[in-house]
This record gives C-alpha cells, sequence and structure tokens, in this order.
C-alpha cells in the first residue's frame, strides 16, 4: 500500500497542477444518424494532434486538457461514414458540448439496430467485439453473444473452443495456444475465479459452469498489461455476464435434445434424493450423524449400491431474462435478472487398456451413465447520479451436479476376470457478489477512480462415492473383492478489493496506477471406508457371493461376516490459505513519430504472494505437513500497436508472468479417481514457475465485420509445473512436478470474412476459421538400461504435456435478414495431445485427433419468436488415448450424435 501511494505522489509531482485551468474539455455523444442509437468504440481525435478518444459503451465521450484555440474534429467507425466538423472553439476552463450523427455505409448490408440497440447488446455483436478489440491495447481474441446463438454451443466452455488457439478438455478445462489449463487465467466480471473439482483441484474455471444464456461476451487476453493479473501466460479468459439494457427487455426460451445413444433408452441411475433435479443432494447421501465408526457406521448406511433402471427422458433446458432502465430526475436506475437450467442425460461406451513397456496393464470394456443438471442466475443493478459517477451491485449463482453410473467388466492388475460397478455424484456451486464503482473528477483533470469489491463461496462435495469389485471363481459365481464409500467436501471463500486511478495527461495519453488485495482460503476433507471381505468365516462363506443389492445389508455385517473397516490411505484433510498483493504503475502514450501513429502501453506489476497448505492425516506421514511459498515478483510488461492505416494494426508485446501451484497439488492427500482408476497426490515441494512471454501480431478489419489476423508467440519456462503418471503394483499414481526447463512456439492464422465481394448475391455468406500451430519442449530426465545392463542417465527433451501440436476451427455462416434465417456449419478438431506424461516415452498417453462437426438452423417467426435446430457431434468420432510412440491402445471413449430443438420469445 506504501507503494501505491508513493507512486500516486509522484504523479501528482510531476503533472502541472496549473494546467487545469489553463485547458478546456470537448464532450458529447454519437449516434446513428437513423435510428438515433449510441454507437460504442467510435473514434474521435483532433486533426492535426494527438488529442483523442474514443465513445464508451453508452456512445459518449469526453477529451480533457484540450489547450484553448480553434480545432476540427473526426469521428470515424468501422461501417459508417466518417465525418468531421471543423471551428469547434475550446475555451480556458470550459467545457464544450458536441453531439454527433454518423450515416451507415449501407443499411441495407449492415443489421444497425444489432450494432447499438443497447449497451449489453453492443458488447453481444460480433461487429462491436471487433471494432472494440481493434482499439484494445493487448493481442486478444473475443467471441460474442450473437456468434454463440448461431451455434450449438450451451456453456462458456462449448463456446470458447471457437476462439482461435483455444482447445477445450474435459468440457470445461481451457488450453490456450497450446498451453495447459494451469498456465490460464479467468476473471468473471473482472472478478477472479477458480475451479470447484474436488478431484483434480485445477488451477483453471470449469467452463461447463457458466451457461452461455447468461453470458454477453468473453475476451481473450492473451499479452498481459500491468493492470492485469500476472498468474498468466496462456490467456486471461474474461467473462461477462448480462449487462443492463438502455431499453425494456424480456425473454423466454425453452429447448429438448435427443441422443441417439441415450434419449428414450434404458438406463442406469443412483438411487438419489428428492432434490437431485436441482443439483442438490437433500442428505440421502450424507454420512449418518453421530461419531459411529466400523459395524454401527455399516449398518445406518443406506444399502443403495444397487443402481435402478429408468428410461432416459429428452434432455431440456430453459431460460428467462427481465431487465429495464428508469429515470428519476436526472439519476438513472437500472437492472437485469436472468435464470437457466439445464439437465442432460449421456451414456458413453468406453474400453480401457492401458500398458506398462508395451504389456497390457488390465483391460476393461464398459458403459457410464451420466446426469448432468446445470442452473444459474443473475442479478445485477447499477445507479447513475450524474454522468461522471456510477455504483453497481452484481450477483450470481451457479449450481451443478453430475451423477455417473459405470459397469465395467474385464481383467484387473491382478486375479481373474472381474466385474466394477461405480455410483459417484458430483455437486458443485458458486456465489459472486460485487460492489463497484465508476468515478470521474473534473477537479482533479479529470482523474478516473475504478474501484470493486467482491466476495465468492464456491463448494464441492462428492458425497456416498461407492466402487466395488466382483471376481469370476472357478464356475459362474462372483466374489467380492475391492470396494469403497467415500465422503469428500470442499469449501473455498475468497475476498477481493482492487482500485485502479487513471490519470490523463492530455490528449489520449494517460498513467494508471492500482492496488489490489485478494485472500483465498479452502478447506477439504475426504473419509474412506471399506467392506473387508476377509473377516467371513464359515459358514458365512456365501455372504461374498451374494447379489449387489444384499450383499452389503446392515444384518451381514459382524462377527466372523463383513466388517467396515477405514481405508486410512484415501482419508486425509488439508487447508490452506493464498494472500495476493498487487501493486502496478501503467503508462498508455499514443505518440506520432515521422508522420506515423503508434501507440506504447507499458509499465510494471508487483506480485507479493505467500501460499500455505497444511496436510492432516497425510498418506506418508501422519502427523501434519506445512507446504509453504512466499514470493515476491516484478512483472514488466509492454505493448506496441503501429498503425499501418485506420484498420491495421502491427502490434508487438514482451511480458513476464508467473504459475503458483494450486491448494490440491500441493496437499500430500492421496484420492482414488474412479474414472481414470488412478490414484492422486499432490507434491508439497512444487515451485512457482516463471515465464517470458513474446507476442507479434498483423492485424487487418477490411470491412465491418471482417478480419485477417496473423500472429506469431514464444515462451520460455523455468520450473513449468506438469502432470505425471507413475506405474505401481496396485494402479498409476498422477501427481505434479517442476519440469526444469521449456520453451513453447507458434503462429496464429484468423480470417473472417464475407463472400459478398464476389457478388451481392453472396452477400449473407460469412467465412470463419482459424488454425494455430505449436511447438513446444521440455526438458526431462530420462533412466534406461544399455546393452551391458547398465544404467544409463541422460537429459532429453518433448513436448508440454496438454499440448496439441495444432489446433483447427471453420465455420460456414449463412444470414438472411429479410427471411430471418441463419444456417451455421460448424468443425472444430485438436492435433494429437499428449494427456498424461509417464515414467518413460513408451507410457506416455495421448488423445488422438477427433473431428467435432455440428450444425445450428435458425429462423425468426412471428410475434417476436425464434427457432433453433442443432445437431452436435454429426460425424459420431470415438474419442481416443493410446499410449508411447507406437499407438497402443489406452481408453476408447463413444458419445453418440446429439439433436437439439428450442425456440425463444422476446417481449
Amino acid at each position: 500500500m506504501k507503494f501505491f501511494i508513493c507512486l500516486l505522489g509522484l504523479v501528482f509531482m510531476v503533472v502541472p497542477i496549473e494546467s487545469a485551468a489553463q485547458t478546456g474539455m470537448l464532450y458529447g455523444s454519437v449516434a446513428d444518424e437513423k435510428t438515433g442509437d449510441k454507437l460504442p468504440a467510435v473514434s474521435v481525435y483532433m486533426i492535426g494532434t494527438t488529442y483523442g478518444t474514443s465513445t464508451d459503451l453508452d456512445g459518449e465521450y469526453s477529451i480533457e486538457m484540450l489547450p484553448p484555440g480553434r480545432y476540427s474534429v473526426r469521428f470515424m467507425l468501422a461501417g459508417y461514414n466518417s465525418k468531421k466538423i471543423d471551428d469547434i472553439v475550446i475555451e480556458e476552463g470550459r467545457e464544450k458540448k458536441l453531439n454527433v450523427r454518423l450515416e451507415a455505409l449501407d443499411a441495407a448490408a449492415y443489421r444497425i439496430e444489432d450494432l447499438v440497440v443497447t449497451a449489453e447488446r453492443v458488447l453481444s455483436t460480433a461487429t462491436a467485439i471487433l471494432t472494440e478489440r481493434k482499439q484494445s491495447a493487448f493481442i486478444g481474441d473475443a467471441i460474442s453473444a450473437e456468434q454463440i446463438s448461431m451455434s450449438p454451443d450451451a456453456t462458456s466452455g462449448d463456446a470458447l473452443k471457437r476462439v482461435t488457439g483455444l482447445s477445450i478438455i474435459d468440457n470445461k478445462y481451457i488450453f490456450v495456444r497450446g498451453v495447459t489449463d494451469r498456465y490460464n487465467a479467468t476473471t468473471l466480471n473482472g472478478v477472479p475465479v477458480t475451479s470447484t473439482d474436488t478431484d483434480v483441484d485445477k488451477k483453471s474455471f470449469s467452463f461447463d459452469l457458466i451457461p452461455t444464456s447468461l453470458m454477453s461476451n468473453a475476451t481473450i487476453v492473451k499479452t498481459a498489461t500491468p493492470d492485469k493479473p500476472g498468474d498468466f501466460s496462456g490467456g486471461l479468459v474474461q467473462i461477462s455476464t448480462l449487462d443492463l439494457p438502455a431499453e425494456r427487455i424480456f425473454s423466454f426460451g425453452y429447448g429438448m435434445s435427443y441422443n441417439d445413444k441415450t434419449s428414450t433408452r434404458d438406463i442406469l441411475a443412483s438411487q438419489g434424493g428428492g432434490d437431485d433435479w436441482l443439483g442438490m443432494d437433500d442428505g440421502t447421501r450424507d454420512l449418518p450423524p453421530g461419531d459411529l465408526t466400523g459395524n454401527s457406521l455399516a449398518r445406518e448406511l443406506p444399502n443403495n449400491w444397487h443402481p435402478r433402471t429408468k428410461r432416459a427422458p429428452l434432455n431440456g433446458s430453459f431460460n428467462v431474462a427481465l431487465g429495464d432502465h428508469h429515470y428519476i430526475g436526472t439519476h438513472e436506475i437500472g437492472y437485469v435478472g436472468a435464470l437457466t437450467y439445464k439437465n442432460k442425460y449421456q451414456k458413453k461406451e468406453f474400453s480401457e487398456n492401458p500398458s506398462y513397456r508395451g504389456v497390457p496393464i488390465f483391460y476393461f470394456d464398459g458403459v457410464r451413465y451420466e446426469r448432468d443438471i446445470l442452473w444459474g442466475g443473475l442479478l445485477n443493478l447499477n445507479y447513475k447520479p450524474t454522468r461522471h459517477h456510477k455504483l453497481s451491485v452484481k450477483n450470481s449463482y451457479v449450481q451443478s451436479a453430475e451423477e455417473k453410473v459405470s459397469f465395467s467388466a474385464g481383467l484387473p492388475e491382478t486375479g481373474e476376470w472381474t466385474k466394477r460397478h461405480t455410483i459417484e455424484w458430483d455437486e458443485r456451486n458458486m456465489y459472486l457478489r460485487q460492489f463497484g464503482g465508476e468515478h470521474a473528477f473534473s477537479m482533479l483533470f479529470d482523474t478516473k477512480l475504478t474501484w470493486n469489491l467482491a466476495y465468492s463461496d464456491s463448494k464441492a462435495k462428492e458425497p456416498d462415492r461407492k466402487h466395488v469389485e466382483f471376481e469370476k471363481g472357478t464356475e459362474d459365481w462372483y466374489r467380492l473383492r475391492d470396494n469403497y464409500r467415500t465422503w469428500s467436501e470442499l469449501n473455498e471463500r475468497s475476498n477481493r478489493f482492487d482500485a485502479d486511478l487513471s490519470i490523463p495527461l492530455g490528449g489520449e495519453r494517460k498513467l494508471k496506477f492500482g492496488y489490489a488485495k485478494e485472500k483465498r482460503e479452502r478447506d477439504f476433507s475426504i473419509d474412506a471406508w471399506s467392506t473387508d471381505p476377509s473377516t467371513v468365516r464359515y459358514p458365512n462363506y456365501p455372504l461374498l457371493i451374494l447379489p449387489i443389492e444384499t450383499i452389503f445389508s446392515p444384518e451381514n455385517y459382524g462377527v466372523n461376516m463383513l466388517t467396515f473397516i477405514p481405508v486410512t490411505v484415501f482419508t486425509g484433510t488439508y487447508d490452506g490459505y493464498h494472500d495476493l498483493r498487487s501493486y502496478f504503475a501503467m503508462a498508455d502514450m499514443p505518440f506520432v513519430l515521422i508522420g506515423q501513429r503508434f501507440r506504447v502501453v507499458g509499465g510494471a506489476r508487483i506480485e507479493d504472494s505467500e501460499q500455505i497448505v497444511n496436510t492432516v492425516k497425510a498418506v506418508d506421514d501422519p502427523e501434519p505437513f506445512a507446504a509453504r511459498n512466499d514470493d515476491r515478483d516484478v512483472l514488466p510488461s509492454v505493448n506496441l500497436t503501429y498503425m499501418l492505416g485506420d484498420f491495421t494494426n502491427l502490434r508487438f508485446a514482451y511480458s513476464h508472468s508467473v504459475n503458483r501451484p494450486e491448494f490440491r497439488e500441493m496437499a500430500n492427500v492421496l484420492y482414488y479417481d474412479f474414472d481414470r482408476i488412478q490414484n492422486v497426490k499432490g507434491n508439497p515441494n512444487l515451485e512457482r514457475a516463471l515465464i517470458r512471454n513474446l507476442d507479434v501480431r498483423l492485424e487487418m478489419f477490411p470491412d465491418v465485420n471482417e478480419v485477417l489476423a496473423v500472429s506469431y508467440f514464444y515462451k520460455s519456462l523455468d520450473n513449468a509445473i506438469e502432470e505425471k503418471l507413475i506405474p505401481s503394483p496396485e494402479r498409476f499414481l498422477r501427481t505434479w512436478f517442476n519440469s526444469p526447463d521449456g520453451q513453447n512456439k507458434g503462429f496464429e492464422v484468423e480470417l473472417r470474412k464475407s463472400f459478398g465481394f464476389i457478388t451481392h448475391y453472396l452477400d449473407g455468406f460469412l467465412v470463419t476459421g482459424n488454425y494455430t500451430r505449436v511447438w513446444s519442449e521440455i526438458e526431462y530426465t530420462d533412466a534406461h538400461t544399455d546393452e551391458l545392463g547398465n544404467t544409463v542417465v541422460s537429459t532429453e527433451t518433448r513436448e508440454m504435456q496438454g499440448q496439441s501440436p495444432w489446433t483447427v476451427n471453420l465455420s460456414l455462416l449463412y444470414s438472411n435478414e429479410t427471411l430471418g434465417t441463419s444456417v451455421n456449419l460448424l468443425y472444430n478438431k485438436i492435433g494429437r495431445r499428449l494427456d498424461a506424461v509417464g515414467d518413460s516415452r513408451d507410457e506416455d498417453v495421448y488423445e488422438e485427433p477427433r473431428g467435432l462437426f455440428d450444425i445450428a438452423l435458425s429462423q425468426r417467426m412471428p410475434f417476436g419468436c425464434k427457432a433453433k435446430f442443432v445437431i452436435q457431434n454429426l460425424s459420431d468420432e470415438d474419442i481416443v488415448f493410446t499410449s508411447g510412440p507406437e499407438k497402443d491402445s489406452h481408453e476408447t471413449i463413444s458419445t453418440g450424435r446429439t439433436y437439439s430443438f428450442s425456440i425463444s420469445y422476446n417481449f
């Protein structure tokens, strides 16, 4: 805080105080000439000077600290005729108001109402997103709600895989430019958020938590600026939920979908509670109250091992949104509220057969029945007492649950033919509330203060996870073998305050300073129990071959019978906190050199980070164990933009960033991942990774809603944090480790182009595509035996864990505004990706390329209705994992095609 105050004092010392009394100001708004709607992102500059700005989301602008005199002003926006106004007189100490209307280049070719209806809708259109991107200080990409509405995407994870350089793993974790999800960061309405998964505890946010119906847009920042968090290297995903409308809105939508492997077919489901449809366990799966242990506990637990059979209904979803704004005198008050719900059933057929040095470890074929429940809501309020001050309150809540019932059969690591049954319930929720303000002080050189106070509360629990194995005997009976029942719970609380101070220096030049303080606290616990079949004695041996629905009955526990015992190796708790303080100083300086326009944005960010994780009942040490990381990092960054023309930019960027381990990765607690049949354990010796980033991009915006961009990037990593698979007699162990050195480099190509340049008959066709090529290299130590039986240790290189060598996205959109029809064909594919690192290259696990082909058809109907039909995974390709350079089969998953229909109303 002292650093922040000193910087602020220095600024006021170097800025001439008397300049306020010797200058004037020009302000006003820019609107569409035909509709009168306000236009955001309009370039406004004083001809022959370096003074200029752009309109905000409300179409308003202001240029402060103008020397008195006579000026000519130009207004420019893609898709509109520019306008020049001469003889604007600025007087000392006076404010001059100038409102302007711009004429669209071709009202028939462009959907002007989509560009400018409201602040929320402007942010939601592809045109506005591209305009904002052209004028941004950093290299980045974005996707708008308009683009999402023309795709089959239901969650933010579905939508983000369409963005240049992005790929999604498990439909919820984001990879940017080939680096894993852990090197990326996420903000929701400006507040950092992380994953709530109990098993993996990834740094990356779980993007399946945010329904697209609650999104306004998502921006992916690919180069750092001092005012952005310092713990990302691949990308910073900034998700914005619905903002306040400029007019009343009320919309409602309902949809259903059919999967050809699941819907209307018999499926298996758990014996759950009455609130499962809400994604909430009603206590049915909880441990009984009291301090029961052993057989006493087993007798009180429900005997719900046997899944029930039911007919899978059609998947369903609905959403509703309501918003408006009012004036009370000169005071403006606005609100927006939204609610969304989705219920989905999915059958997945899988085959697991991992190998070690070419020798199969186990082999299982099976089927997994999944049910996903996702719902959420938001309520945002806005208050503007004057045009210089704005206060806001934002609330968002998301609840999700995933039920999995699996059955498989095959040969385990040891023993005979085995059947496996697994029942899981994974429940998560997140509540985020924010209070913020934006203030402009005309008496302080029009200094702007932005502040934000946020509190988030995230919970996750997996109550009564069940896993049981039956081994085939000499005849056609199966005998009870390994089994587990676990209860885990995770709670995380986060408090954050940040404030930015922006001081104009004349024209578009400004200095910016900021301070942020965030404290995250987390606690996690897991209890594991097992039914021990070895205590069964004669004459009770028939107990061991009873059907699954009766073998765990309460009366079967006792002397010379089954015994309920704790599994200490899978039992443990940890708690931790992360205290992060950040300070930054940044300069934004447009300038003209030899008649050419440039803009440089640079400075430094200081982050003081303290992480502590306390582990109790650890697998290797029964005594409490503490892992600690305490670091101060100075992170410089610079972004240089060379404006080759009004619609062409050449960008250069260089920055330093860090990557810190997460709580779970540092916690010495063992966890059994039923799905992957792997043990998971943290590494308390993990250290942060240090990254240096270099980026170059050439981008052109030839017309409204069009872009052509080519980018090159390079990253150097020290102490890169990666996952590792370690073979063991029982099953693989997944953990984390620091690789010594690594690098990541590649290029991106992006195209968004209308076919109207060929003939006006093709105006409705738009092609969008992007391709990313990545080369990465990580050093590792390899040990092998030579021909003489000696152990040889050498330093080798391989690609980064989680990295895809290439990613491609294609979209062909036909849109006819007169008919209200749009048809979108979408294709997504990633290259062979290193899913997990083994002890040697023979044990490395890869995800093979898989093409996803989707079709979305929308049709506007009378009375404000819109119908949408979608086909997902049209090619129905399996998800395939292989191991080693010979591509030995490791796991195969089949999901089927999904057909969806939805209808929405806008009143």
